[in-house]
């Protein structure tokens, strides 16, 4: 835009020819002196006017941000593909990459990033809530509540790093929470008799060690020959998908350096030896064909490449079917694992570091009905110990 005329310009306003602009002396960050800085695009000298003083205010105030136009769309797209991708874990940056593209970017991506106000966003969450997507179904709170902490994460550091806003919009805007459903894990003889009927499959030992300590599926995948001591299991990686690709990664959830030990009761460890000599066995047969990958992992397929990460979901619901047990996720076994240790009495911290949650205050909003449960007899059992 070219420069008005000066004879035109009064009191910091002018007419263009085009439109109406207003001009402010900006200080240079770098150097401290000030400079002109016009912004114009405006209907008439009323409007111009009342933003000109809104913007000194902000200078004043040391608020004022200088103008740019850039979209919300093309912002997004630079903080994450070269700014925020090396920050993040692989599955995490796909899942981030995927709510930009599929819903942010469509719902506000035309916005520029300097007119973004919260009714904007106010309209897209309901928009994401009511409207069929692609699959016919609105999207579910939780989703849209992780849209909008993707939306809120890359609008920080416009204002905090980038300096190109002075507020973030999203902060103004409630967030629609999402209902957490409340884990429906089997009892103790159901998971007993899930084990019976699993025994004679050779993933018999990855549902046990599941229950018996409550790693999750790609941790427990991701378990090397070298993670086993003798009576306790280091967890320190994961295996996972992101995108249509298989990646193992670092996995930093609660332990030291990313790494936490979780020991093993004396028959868990008898059955890891037995499965490592099962596993010796079938290496020795085809080894001498030539057929046989050394991996080092745990759990393998039978010529030693790691099990694929779908298949013990799929084997796991076909068992539970042979069984005539009820439908779970084979999730909720780590639930099982832990709501038990809970009712038994452990200590929240350790349940917290068995499962590798960074703060033991995620395992009490998981599993507050457990503790709910338990408050419900506090009073009778201190009172019992009192007279004992």
């Amino acid at each position: 835009m070219a420069k008005p005329i000066k004879k035109q310009v009064k009191n910091g306003v002018a007419f263009t020819g085009k439109g109406w602009s207003y001009v402010l002396r900006v200080p240079d960050s770098n150097t401290g002196k000030t400079k002109p800085q016009w912004v114009g695009g405006f209907d008439s000298e009323k409007s111009a006017k009342l933003a000109r003083d809104k913007a000194r205010v902000l200078l004043a105030t040391s608020n004022y941000v200088i103008p740019v136009k850039v979209t919300i769309g093309a912002y997004l797209t630079t903080w994450i593909n070269d700014i925020h991708a090396s920050q993040l874990k692989p599955t995490t940056l796909h899942s981030y990459k995927r709510v930009i593209d599929a819903y942010l970017v469509p719902g506000l991506g035309l916005i520029k990033l300097q007119d973004l106000r919260p009714s904007h966003i106010q309209i897209f969450y309901a928009d994401l809530l009511t409207t069929p997507n692609k699959a016919g179904k609105p999207l579910s709170p939780k989703t849209v509540e992780y849209t909008g902490a993707v939306l809120r994460k890359a609008l920080n550091y416009a204002v905090n790093t980038d300096g190109l806003l002075s507020s973030n919009p999203v902060l103004k805007v409630p967030t629609p929470k999402g209902k957490g459903a409340i884990p429906t894990p089997w009892s103790l003889t159901e998971l007993m008799t899930f084990l019976e009927t699993a025994k004679s499959h050779r993933l018999f030992f990855y549902f046990r060690l599941s229950a018996f300590t409550g790693a999750r599926r790609g941790e427990i995948l991701a378990l090397r020959w070298s993670d086993f001591d003798g009576t306790s299991i280091y967890v320190n990686k994961s295996r996972t998908k992101a995108g249509n690709e298989v990646v193992e990664q670092n996995s930093t959830k609660g332990g030291t350096n990313g790494q936490r030990r979780v020991p093993l009761d004396p028959e868990t460890v008898e059955l890891f030896k037995a499965h490592k000599r099962r596993q010796l066995d079938e290496a020795t047969k085809l080894i001498r064909v030539g057929a046989w990958n050394n991996t080092g992992y745990v759990f393998v397929r039978e010529d030693g490449l790691p099990v694929d990460l779908h298949t013990p979901t799929h084997v796991f619901q076909k068992l539970a079917r042979r069984a005539g047990l009820r439908p779970i996720r084979l999730h909720d076994l780590r639930h099982l694992h832990a709501t038990e240790l809970l009712r038994l009495g452990e200590p929240l911290h350790v349940v917290a570091q068995r499962l590798g949650h960074r703060d033991a205050m995620v395992t009490a909003t998981v599993y507050a009905h457990v503790t709910d449960q338990q408050a419900e007899t506090a009073s009778g059992r201190f009172a019992n110990a009192y007279n004992s």
